[in-house]
């Protein structure tokens, strides 16, 4: 059964982008793991590049964004069960998308805000049940094939999420059973990668260190 979707409000509070929200202001989960990107991943960003050129490299970028970003928009209107109109340049990630959709029974809360005590806010794409299970869910999009290990930050993602949804839910008894990571391709079926309960108590540990970091550099108000 659906549950019940909140909103957040974007603020600017002394040039930070915080989020309102039940009487609070919190930092997104994505602009706390941005900040806190170890410093190899922003060095090999960085060597990206350079390889590729400044101008080269901002027009991959936004071009994956704007794609990344539609494909949302269809993806929620689907689980919404409401019309999709896909763009041609978007057909291929929607295409990939059809095997890790149709094995989502029902969507309990399509791109709601969640929030969590310890002090972030964040935006699942969806909580669903999948393959019989309650699942974050969150869609990627990519132009070549990933490995675990490349998408460790996506893994804090959804594990931040996760904890999110059971405070804000505890009290219609949700309870997290795993965490999926779709990620659409343009030439074959999406990549699937899911985290179990024990992987997601580990993440959330890792999470949670990123947190602290990111309260030293920017203690809060």
């Amino acid at each position: 059964m659906p549950l019940e979707q909140h909103q957040a409000q974007a603020v600017r509070v002394n040039r930070r982008r915080l989020y309102a929200i039940a009487g609070q202001q919190y930092p997104g989960v994505t602009t706390i793991l941005s900040a806190t990107k170890p410093a190899a991943a922003r060095m090999a960003l960085n060597q990206w590049r350079q390889r590729v050129g400044s101008e080269t490299a901002k027009q991959i970028s936004g071009q994956a964004s704007s794609v990344g970003t539609r494909l949302h928009k269809q993806i929620a209107a689907h689980l919404q069960g409401q019309p999709v109109d896909i763009p041609p340049d978007v057909s291929a990630y929607w295409d990939s998308m059809q095997a890790v959709l149709g094995d989502v029974e029902e969507a309990l809360l399509v791109e709601g805000a969640v929030w969590h005590s310890a002090g972030y806010v964040g935006f699942p794409d969806a909580l669903a049940l999948y393959a019989g299970k309650v699942y974050v869910c969150d869609w990627k999009t990519a132009l070549k094939p990933k490995r675990i290990e490349w998408i460790e930050d996506y893994c804090l993602q959804v594990t931040a999420y996760a904890q999110a949804v059971e405070q804000v839910y505890q009290p219609q008894g949700v309870q997290v059973e795993g965490a999926l990571i779709a990620i659409a391709l343009a030439d074959q079926p999406a990549q699937v990668f899911t985290l179990q309960p024990a992987e997601l108590a580990d993440y959330w540990q890792r999470f949670q260190r990123r947190l602290s970091e990111y309260y030293r550099r920017r203690p809060r108000q």
